[in-house]
């Protein structure tokens, strides 16, 4: 392989877990963990795979539109990626609470119709959110990716903006579908006591708004040693996470990790147990 596509596919897998948004990944997996509660295994993964690609077109396709605006000369993105980042961390903490103490808004039309949008484009949306606040992290790796290619040949250009996107999304695959197969095993064994499920998902969606919050909001609001003290954690969570995607994780590994969960899943569907036999309402006579 070109080595300026192993560079692009590496860069696309590192920017997933830039420490400007990686808190957002416990949100997506708890996303994934408590959807769709009724479903069986397969229904799960096949959601989980289209959900990765969505939040791989919405993540991409904001580093592609803002290569575009930043190189017209718009230089309003840096004034607003701090209030985004602050209102998109407030809005984690509302949901996350909302499931953590199981409550459920009035159902309003504004309300009812924010939650189909969100039930169909929610992934592609929450790619979007992801990947507008991680611009002033990420979209100079992207613009790296794709100005290497282009350096050394302008016919890799496609393939090298192709390999990037594929580096994301493998690492999104692997998530959603490592969360749905995780929840759907959680589920057969908690029976009915699947609600805790949720709000185990809720704390994990609140806390990442608490960083997302915090991270974006020291730009905007005073200091605090203790603030310091969690973002330099998260900090070193996410370089440890790009380290080991960037030395430890090839390709080929990625794509053996995306087909062990699927043998996973699998594996997990047979185990389920046959639905009893129908009873006949006919009697032999």
């Amino acid at each position: 392989m070109e080595p300026a596509l192993v560079f692009a596919f590496t860069a696309g897998a590192v920017a997933t877990v830039n420490p400007c948004g990686f808190a957002l990944l416990p949100a997506w997996f708890a996303r994934q963990l408590a959807a769709r509660p009724g479903e069986d295994v397969a229904r799960r993964v096949l959601r989980a795979v289209a959900s990765g690609l969505a939040t791989t077109a919405g993540f991409v396709g904001v580093f592609a539109l803002a290569a575009v605006v930043i190189g017209s000369g718009a230089a309003w993105i840096g004034a607003v990626l701090p209030w985004a980042g602050v209102a998109l961390g407030g809005g984690l903490i509302a949901a996350g609470a909302l499931w953590l103490f199981d409550l459920r808004l009035p159902g309003l039309p504004a309300v009812n119709g924010c939650r189909r949008v969100c039930g169909r484009y929610g992934a592609f949306g929450f790619g979007l959110s992801y990947g507008f606040i991680s611009l002033s992290c990420s979209l100079p790796v992207f613009v790296a990716a794709a100005g290497a290619a282009f350096a050394a040949r302008p016919t890799l250009l496609a393939a090298n903006v192709l390999a990037y996107v594929a580096g994301a999304a493998s690492v999104w695959l692997v998530i959603a579908l490592l969360a749905a197969v995780s929840g759907a095993a959680a589920l057969a064994g908690l029976g009915r006591r699947a609600r805790g499920l949720r709000r185990f998902s809720g704390a994990l969606v609140a806390l990442a708004g608490i960083y997302v919050f915090l991270f974006w909001g020291q730009l905007l609001f005073a200091d605090a040693p203790w603030m310091r003290e969690i973002l330099d954690r998260g900090g070193a969570i996410s370089a440890g996470l790009a380290r080991f995607l960037s030395d430890g994780v090839s390709p080929a590994g990625l794509l053996l990790a995306l087909a062990g969960v699927l043998l996973l899943a699998w594996w997990l569907r047979l185990l389920r147990p046959a639905p009893p036999a129908r009873r006949s309402d006919t009697h032999e006579t």
